[in-house]
């Protein structure tokens, strides 16, 4: 089971990079904001599936356009990354926001409020 585990992170990580390379690289879509990152990837158990998270300093709005494009841009990025990482059944990849710096800066300001009430 540890095998596994460990080879889904291998993969995971070559996964991550490789989708970032491609993204930055060779899809030419000028809405796609150009500080881009893909801060982490959830693969499934079977390797079928992945759900790529992509941040960025951009807005809301200007992140879930870009989600879009990366959506309808899947099967070519797919193809792409397919060339460079060998595995038995590639990933079908699904984009979404992380919004986990966000969620970070709203914790960091009720710790901060809650610190300026003890006070």
């Amino acid at each position: 089971m540890a095998t596994n585990k460990w080879h889904n992170k291998r993969v995971t990580e070559n996964l991550r990079r490789e989708i970032l390379w491609t993204i930055t690289n060779r899809v030419k879509d000028p809405r796609i904001p150009e500080f881009l990152t893909v801060p982490a990837i959830e693969l499934s158990r079977d390797t079928r599936n992945a759900t790529v998270y992509i941040s960025s300093v951009d807005t809301g709005a200007v992140k879930e356009e870009a989600v879009q494009i990366l959506n309808k841009a899947a099967p070519f990025i797919q193809r792409e990354v397919a060339k460079k990482i060998r595995i038995k059944h590639f990933p079908r990849l699904l984009f979404k926001v992380d919004d986990s710096s966000e969620n970070w800066e709203n914790i960091n300001s009720i710790l901060d409020n809650i610190k300026d009430d003890l006070e």
